[in-house]
């Protein structure tokens, strides 16, 4: 990585395995939704500089289950490739937003992941070594965009295509840490804890 850019670390107390749930094959491997809990909605808030929750997106889809990073021990979440893509310069935190808003999520990331927590490599790229699986992101080049062309896929479909899905936010985030689900259908309003 260039000495120019300050890697900011998003440290977590949280070190449970996230929540997931097995979704079917692709490729004939398993793929996951992995739930976005509280604590990474909080920090992915912070992270692009926006309330997380306006992207309407409670998980993703991953070939695999989250893994504990051989570093700190804090399991894999979707936060590793957004923090990465920022740090490496992949994409700007407002591109992300914007694509996460439109429901555009790339099916395989060109670019090894690393731990948002501590910067060890946790996921390398699935179809070659040319990456360079350099073992933490200060060693990690900055990521070259021409090469760059994920592969995305269609936008998030509506009852009616002329009306857009409405922008949904929980007030407090709709999953908590354990992984039970504090609302009874999309769009309610998380009750509020009285003190």
């Amino acid at each position: 990585m260039s000495s120019a850019k300050t890697v900011e670390f998003i440290p977590t107390l949280f070190r449970q395995k996230p929540p997931t749930k097995l979704i079917g094959q692709e490729n004939g491997r398993d793929l996951y939704l992995w739930y976005i809990t509280e604590d990474e909605s909080l920090r992915l808030s912070k992270l692009l500089r926006r309330n997380f929750q306006e992207t309407g997106m409670g998980g993703t889809k991953v070939v695999g289950l989250p893994l504990p990073c051989h570093g700190c021990g804090k399991y894999q979440e979707f936060i590793d490739w957004v923090w990465t893509a920022i740090m490496r310069s992949v994409h700007s935190s407002d591109f992300i937003f914007n694509a996460l808003m439109k429901s555009r999520q790339g099916v395989e990331t060109q670019h090894d992941v690393y731990c948002s927590e501590c910067g060890m490599l946790t996921i390398k790229r699935v179809k070659d070594a040319s990456e360079g699986n350099a073992p933490d992101i200060y060693l990690a080049q900055q990521f070259h965009l021409p090469k760059y062309q994920p592969t995305l896929p269609s936008q998030r479909p509506s009852a009616d295509p002329k009306t857009p899905m409405p922008v949904v936010t929980w007030g407090r985030w709709w999953l908590d840490n354990s992984g039970r689900c504090l609302v009874k259908k999309y769009g309610d309003k998380v009750p509020e804890v009285s003190a």
